[in-house]
């Protein structure tokens, strides 16, 4: 099965897992339907590798998106400004997921199952711009709730409350930040404030339910 032009869907994928990417690329292959163009262990590398490269669909570890923000997907996505993005997902229950389908994503796919969903998520991106599994649909509705409480935390302050998981001290998070303690502090009172916790203890909880740390 080709799609309506008669031509295979160009599919790229970006894993650090090396086994994974080898895997999909040999289930794909064995299609008549897709062509495998490109792929890469991190989104600088793919970059790096395959800017001008015409693909049509372009799946992602959701992992690797942990210490990057929207402003640099925006940018990472338009390198391919013909592509359609895909997010492989291990954990569902991370509100970070959600959030992540708001930076330009087209679907999400369930990592553990993927090889019963991912012929289906990259023809239904290419045809029909859209692919959440319903089961994981399920999964991730339960999650909006949260989601309000992040699209409030800017990416500069889940930075610091990351440096707080990690047990640094403000002055810590200001050199690895190149901003002063001062301007930490404050970063970290307004957290506290929109999160509605006390403490440093509250935070920690707030970051590992929210997803923002694994």
């Amino acid at each position: 099965m080709s799609n309506y032009l008669g031509a295979r869907i160009r599919v790229g994928f970006i894993d650090s897992n090396v086994i994974f990417r080898t895997g999909l690329r040999a289930m794909l292959e064995q299609r008549n339907d897709f062509e495998w163009v490109g792929e890469a262990p991190n989104l600088s590398e793919f970059r790096a590798r395959y800017a001008g490269t015409a693909f049509q669909v372009i799946m992602i570890d959701a992992d690797l998106l942990q210490e990057l923000d929207q402003a640099y997907m925006n940018f990472w996505m338009a390198t391919f400004p013909h592509a359609k993005f895909l997010l492989a997902v291990k954990n569902f229950k991370s509100a970070m997921v959600p959030l992540y389908l708001k930076w330009g994503f087209h679907g999400v796919v369930n990592k553990m199952q993927i090889q019963e969903e991912a012929v289906t998520a990259f023809r239904q991106v290419f045809f029909q711009q859209a692919y959440i599994h319903p089961h994981s649909k399920r999964l991730l509705d339960a999650e909006k709730k949260t989601i309000q409480t992040l699209e409030r935390i800017t990416a500069r302050e889940i930075e610091v409350i990351r440096g707080i998981c990690q047990e640094k001290t403000c002055r810590e998070i200001a050199l690895e930040l190149h901003i002063s303690p001062r301007t930490v502090e404050t970063h970290k009172m307004r957290i506290i404030e929109k999160l509605d916790v006390r403490n440093t203890a509250g935070i920690i909880v707030h970051a590992v339910r929210l997803g923002i740390i694994p």
